[in-house]
């Protein structure tokens, strides 16, 4: 038996376990398959909104660096916001614990931006922004003297960083004053402000008009809409609902009615959509939480996939771990019953038989008719008797079976 790490023309790795019994094989395979699959993290402190900082810079670097230090691979998978930790298995538990810990401290320093322009907010509001709290921020700051605040001119954008009930006042007191402005006058709206919404079918309220076909709606009726799309994965693509129009929703309006958490679940679930609606032209990845896709083969023969997320190898047509060289419906009979081919192997072969105690296949080439097995029993050849030990075995030839002595 052998062992050898192969690398392809891709990058990635192959491991090629060879034996002279496919027993063998399943049993070196079934251990090296529970190291790859690797170790999910589940910790109820470990919410969506926590596991999208690894999407960020500092998540990215966060787990590059604990990579680096503990000797473990840490995969992210960003479809499912899951993640699994390979390596020794002191090695992942320490891992996991840092990881957690590191995560946690990173969402309390997370910095949050809050828009000041799109949708029915008024157009001179990030002026109102500065002649209320300064153009240093400095009302905010003094506020809230344990968090940090910056005002982007460029993208119209207030960013704070802090802990998480510190930025749910903060969003407060800048809504609050959002809706005193509007209540001032001085926030700019539609003059027909009494047109139905498309969705509700009732007046407008906090209207917000498309991008691309200029249709007005509930603000919080699209969100709704949405959002119902990325539950029930039927409302893609997602389009205007007004009578006659089905325009696609650009970006712009997704960026300015869902918060960036949400966007990237919108995302996901529109990757869903795609694939659940291609009627079986596209698969996921057969790796768990991996979120690549690829072309499913339409002959008798599959193709090999190359996951470029978690580089695992899969056949295109049924969907398994790559086998070249043997056909999918062979090698499905050899995953059902992997000793199959030591079986046909042995069929017709006079010195080749099993042990009666634990079934291990021995081939006897030469020798006298005492065999020992791996088990640590003693065989008579001729009739499989089983001894105790080798004087009791040749004791039984001699008075049984002289002639084969």
């Amino acid at each position: 038996m052998c062992c050898n790490l192969e690398r392809n023309e891709n990058g990635s790795y192959r491991v090629k376990i060879s034996a002279n019994a496919t027993k063998t094989v399943a049993e070196l395979r079934r251990p090296l398959e529970q190291l790859m699959n690797g170790k999910k993290v589940n910790h109820c402190s470990l919410t969506p909104l926590v596991l999208q900082l690894l999407f960020s810079k500092d998540g990215i670097m966060l787990m590059k660096s604990l990579q680096q230090e503990m000797g473990t691979y840490i995969l992210f998978d960003r479809q499912n916001l899951t993640v699994r930790i390979f390596g020794p298995e002191k090695k992942v538990a320490l891992t996991e614990q840092k990881l957690i810990a590191s995560l946690l401290a990173l969402h309390d320093k997370e910095q949050t931006d809050i828009r000041l322009r799109g949708g029915a907010m008024p157009y001179d509001l990030m002026k109102k922004v500065v002649e209320k709290f300064g153009p240093d921020l400095h009302v905010l700051k003094e506020t809230f003297p344990e968090a940090e605040f910056m005002l982007n001119t460029r993208r119209h954008v207030i960013s704070f960083s802090g802990k998480k009930d510190l930025r749910l006042q903060v969003e407060q007191m800048i809504r609050d004053f959002v809706r005193s402005v509007g209540v001032n006058g001085s926030i700019k709206r539609y003059e027909d402000d009494n047109i139905a919404c498309p969705i509700c079918l009732c007046e407008v309220e906090d209207c917000y008009q498309l991008e691309a076909c200029g249709h007005k709606f509930c603000q919080s009726c699209l969100v709704e809409q949405l959002e119902s799309a990325m539950r029930g994965r039927d409302g893609f693509p997602v389009g205007c609902a007004h009578e006659g129009c089905g325009m696609h929703i650009w970006l712009t309006d997704l960026k300015s009615l869902l918060p960036c958490e949400k966007l990237e679940d919108l995302f996901r679930a529109s990757l869903s959509a795609f694939v659940a609606s291609s009627g079986g032209t596209y698969r996921f990845c057969p790796s768990p939480d991996c979120p690549s896709v690829y072309h499913v083969a339409s002959g008798m023969v599959g193709d090999l996939f190359v996951c470029g997320a978690c580089y695992a190898e899969t056949c295109t047509r049924c969907h398994v771990e790559y086998h070249p060289f043997v056909s999918c419906e062979k090698y499905k009979e050899l995953k059902e019953d992997p000793d199959m081919s030591l079986k046909e192997w042995c069929k017709g072969k006079e010195h080749v038989r099993n042990c009666p105690v634990c079934g291990y296949t021995i081939e006897k080439v030469d020798g006298c008719n005492h065999i020992e097995c791996r088990c640590g029993k003693h065989i008579c050849w001729v009739c499989l008797e089983v001894f105790m030990s080798g004087d009791d075995c040749y004791a039984h030839l001699r008075s049984v079976h002289p002639a084969t002595l």
